[in-house]
């Protein structure tokens, strides 16, 4: 980051408000703060809650400080000025309005700009570090979809979205994971055709029942979706099902770097529209997945011509999630999450792809 600010045309300093780029830049979790760096320097403030944690665990790599009470103006401008500072980035991507209508007063007489992303850039290519707790992410939720099926095989019939989701997340939870990475869905029946449905306490319905759901491990996030069946698919069903499944094989085997990632939208959307289906895939094909659980890149949506070419890089992770989905009738949704390699890709997700009929 330093390098990337003395680079600048002009002297320039970056605050960082968002928990997930302090986190990066830190290593360290909190829901509050400042980190602000500078070429030479590195600053962070927090509130009397973190302030002790924050400098046992940045001390010689921040100067860590509370945050000033009076003259904060003053005080942030006086260290900025030691360094000739005229620019301050900011985060986009994060702030709110309100807050950078403070930060227009706090920092005034400088010059505040976008940053044009440029830590979210950072974050798109995984180190080995950050691959390795993901990994543990993804191993936590196969093992909860490895647990829901065993429940299911004996509880369906009294069980409720509700229920399918919330042990789901106890197991996740009792299991290494911090949190859920996301809000778990679980869906039955007719419903399953709602890409995003959300669980209610209603008793599983027959037929396609959709998971979609992840674990927190070490402040990175994984993310999956299984569709199995309750009861005997019809014929329909499982045509639909063995499409879904195709697509994403296909999309899986032509992931590497360097790969644009729109050609393999058009692949995976291909075989969906051969299959009749063309229509019932709304949904980009995938997203980038890290401390949050939807970054960049993705897989532009190949028949969107506003859409450009995006290059995957090596260290990537990205899910791969083809659906499709028949109005009052029923959806299928299947995602592995996958490491960008150069001659391929490496998939996390170990639970089978076979139907399920419980």
């Amino acid at each position: 980051m330093q390098q990337k600010l003395s680079r600048e045309k002009e002297p320039s300093a970056f605050v960082l408000i968002s928990e997930c780029n302090r986190r990066y830049m830190t290593n360290i979790a909190t829901s509050n703060g400042y980190a602000i760096i500078t070429p030479k320097n590195k600053y962070f403030f927090t509130d009397s809650r973190y302030i002790e944690f924050a400098k046992k665990s940045l001390d010689g790599i921040y100067e860590t400080k509370l945050f000033p009470q009076k003259e904060a103006k003053e005080h942030y401008a006086g260290l900025l000025k030691k360094e000739n500072i005229k620019n301050i980035l900011y985060e986009e991507n994060y702030i709110y309005l309100k807050t950078k209508k403070h930060f227009d007063d706090l920092f005034s007489g400088f010059k505040l700009c976008e940053s044009g992303g440029m830590i979210e850039k950072m974050r798109q290519v995984k180190d080995d570090g950050e691959i390795e707790d993901i990994k543990k992410a993804q191993n936590i939720t196969d093992s909860a979809f490895a647990h829901i099926l065993k429940t299911l095989s004996s509880n369906a019939e009294t069980m409720t979205e509700t229920d399918v989701a919330a042990e789901l997340e106890y197991f996740m939870k009792k299991n290494g994971a911090k949190k859920t990475a996301f809000d778990t869905i679980a869906v039955s029946g007719k419903k399953s055709s709602y890409p995003h449905g959300q669980p209610e306490n209603i008793k599983l319905s027959q037929g396609f029942l959709t998971m979609d759901f992840g674990a927190e491990y070490n402040g990175y996030c994984s993310d999956m979706t299984r569709t199995v069946c309750i009861g005997k698919p019809s014929a329909k069903m499982i045509e639909v099902y063995n499409i879904v499944k195709s697509a994403q094989n296909a999309a899986l085997d032509m992931i590497k770097s360097g790969i644009d990632g729109s050609e393999v939208d058009k692949e995976a959307r291909k075989i969906i529209k051969d299959g009749g289906y063309g229509d019932n895939f709304g949904h980009g094909l995938g997203h980038s997945v890290g401390l949050e659980i939807h970054e960049t890149p993705g897989f532009p949506k190949s028949d969107n011509e506003e859409n450009k070419k995006n290059e995957i890089s090596e260290n990537m992770v990205i899910t791969v999630e083809p659906g499709i989905y028949i109005e009052n009738e029923f959806g299928v949704r299947i995602e592995d999450l996958a490491v960008v390699k150069k001659n391929g890709c490496l998939d996390l997700t170990k639970s089978g792809k076979e139907l399920i009929e419980i």
